[in-house]
């Protein structure tokens, strides 16, 4: 992978899969991030991964990885989701520590609609919004009760995810992803 200044996609990824090994399922957003949750999550059953393909919805993660901690407890769920997708969504964290469902959401925040905004740059169209103040998602969880975590590097974001594994029920982590890491690594898996 290329690569960037700050933490990657792609080590948020690999370290997740670390951390859980396989056991949660995955449910995945429309997002440059969905690149590498689809090439390092590792899947060896019908329904490990769960991705709105077809139409690529964002906010769909979140909601998905709810039903599928509430449906299968001792499996539980990861959510993996960009910062768009996971504002689009945001009441569903009440539900999740309400249900004390045994699910991690991992944050891709990286202040902006990353996707779009490549695709926008490639076009070189102006830029009309699709960056923002970077949210705290780690406080807004912990105001639901979710434990909690923030990752800025490789380190800390093995530290987080080795926790929530660890930790079970309600957990979040949210991994500030440095978006410069997204366009090559997008050419190097289109060619």
């Amino acid at each position: 992978m290329p690569a960037v200044d700050g933490l990657s996609a792609a080590v948020v990824v690999k370290e997740a899969v670390a951390a859980f090994a396989g056991k949660p399922r995955l449910a995945v957003d429309a997002g440059a991030h969905m690149f590498s949750a689809c090439a390092f999550w590792e899947a060896s059953h019908p329904l490990d991964v769960l991705i709105s393909n077809g139409l690529a919805s964002m906010g769909f993660a979140l909601p998905a990885a709810v039903a599928a901690a509430l449906h299968d407890p001792a499996r539980g769920a990861v959510a993996m989701t960009g910062d768009g997708g996971l504002l689009m969504c945001l009441g569903e964290l009440k539900t999740a520590a309400e249900m004390d469902a045994n699910l991690t959401v991992i944050a891709f925040n990286d202040s902006r609609l990353s996707l779009i905004d490549i695709k926008r740059e490639q076009r070189q169209m102006t830029d009309l919004g699709l960056a923002w103040r970077t949210p705290d998602f780690a406080k807004v969880a912990e105001g639901f009760g979710f434990k909690t975590w923030r990752a800025e590097t490789g380190e800390e974001m093995r530290a987080a995810a080795n926790a929530a594994a660890a930790a079970g029920g309600p957990c979040m982590i949210d991994a500030r992803v440095d978006p410069s890491g997204y366009l090559p690594q997008l050419r190097a898996l289109r060619g």
